[in-house]
């Protein structure tokens, strides 16, 4: 029987020490912090585990229950990781959650609950399901439901608003957004026909690169007079886009960027930037005061970088904020997306944090 010690500075360096020596067969006995750094004793799968344990003891261990602390220790750390896939697949449900309710009932909240949509919407979804209703159409019933309450503003709908602000948080990458609408709206309409304005004081370089280059007419506008006049300047663009600073829930009404907005005369369209990485709590905040504005939809951004759209999801089915496209940096011009394209992608992002879940619990034992 061979017990070997592995010592990294951190848990994984130290797993990656085990299966580089022993292979994926290899038997954790045990896992510790020390001076050194993350010391796990391990072994191949053959003979007593209880005599391995044995081995694996420093030698100034007192022999008095060790091999039960170390096995429990062990029997500890399978369970915490078989609770963190649990909560995974289960969201923030608890058993009371499902209790007195039909399994197909609660199959189907629970399925909806590993996507990330919040109580509420679940709630909502789930009443219309008939008592008699089997699994497979329940499930659909939800899916189709929840693909109803999330709207879509069409490209031609968007077209029909001239005057466009994209206002969003900080790191919202709305430079990119407002370049990939400029993109698109190059395809229907002459340089001549749209134009870009910065409220910015200190405007994205790409974004004036890009414009100068193709021939788009570019203003500065950092304050309500200076953009007022901008506006008047672009009467006869088709199309035009206004680059924003970043939105200041804290301040509530007396944010820079609404008052601005807020006391133009010309009709100005808003777009909200939503990260799909962000908080449902970050989300709500975010919505709940760009709504001071006539806002028309919103833009996702940072859905490659997304671990689950369930937040994105309830924030546009709450607010019936339509989806006005996805920027992709592998894209030219905004993405359109369907209710069921988005839907769809949540399931592919909740089934793979499933797998990754699956995959850590099986290097723990």
């Amino acid at each position: 029987m061979n017990v070997q010690r592995f010592i990294g500075r951190t848990n994984r360096l130290a797993l990656e020490q085990v299966r580089a020596s022993m292979g994926s067969e290899a038997l954790i006995l045990s896992n510790k912090r020390t001076s050194e750094g993350v010391e796990i004793c391990a072994m191949l799968e053959t003979g007593s585990v209880v005599s391995a344990i044995e081995q694996a003891r420093p030698a100034v261990e007192d022999l008095t229950g060790g091999t039960n602390e170390i096995a429990l220790a062990h029997l500890k750390r399978e369970l915490t990781d078989l609770r963190e896939t649990l909560h995974a697949a289960l969201g923030e449900r608890q058993w009371q959650d499902s209790a007195g309710k039909r399994p197909v009932i609660a199959t189907v909240e629970q399925r909806l609950s590993t996507l990330g949509l919040p109580r509420s919407l679940i709630g909502n979804l789930v009443q219309g399901i008939g008592s008699d209703a089997k699994l497979d159409d329940a499930w659909r019933h939800a899916v189709s439901f929840l693909a109803s309450r999330i709207e879509i503003l069409s490209e031609a709908e968007q077209t029909g608003l001239r005057v466009k602000a994209l206002i969003g948080g900080s790191g919202a990458d709305r430079a990119t957004a407002i370049q990939q609408s400029v993109q698109g709206a190059l395809r229907e309409f002459a340089p001549s026909s749209v134009a870009v304005i910065s409220m910015l004081t200190d405007p994205s370089a790409a974004l004036g690169r890009y414009c100068h280059e193709h021939g788009v007419a570019s203003y500065m506008a950092p304050d309500a007079a200076s953009l007022k006049k901008a506006l008047a300047s672009v009467k006869s663009c088709r199309q035009v886009f206004i680059e924003t600073p970043d939105l200041m829930p804290s301040k509530g009404s007396q944010d820079p960027a609404l008052s601005v907005l807020l006391n133009q005369r010309a009709s100005i369209a808003t777009l909200l930037i939503l990260p799909c990485t962000a908080q449902s709590d970050y989300l709500e905040l975010l919505v709940d005061h760009a709504e001071q504005l006539r806002v028309a939809g919103a833009v996702l951004t940072h859905l490659e970088d997304a671990t689950s759209l369930g937040a994105v999801l309830g924030v546009l089915s709450g607010h019936e904020l339509p989806v006005a496209g996805v920027v992709d940096a592998a894209n030219n011009a905004i993405a359109q997306i369907t209710a069921e394209g988005l839907i769809n992608e949540s399931k592919r992002l909740a089934r793979r944090n499933l797998d990754r879940k699956n995959q850590q619990l099986k290097v723990a034992v």
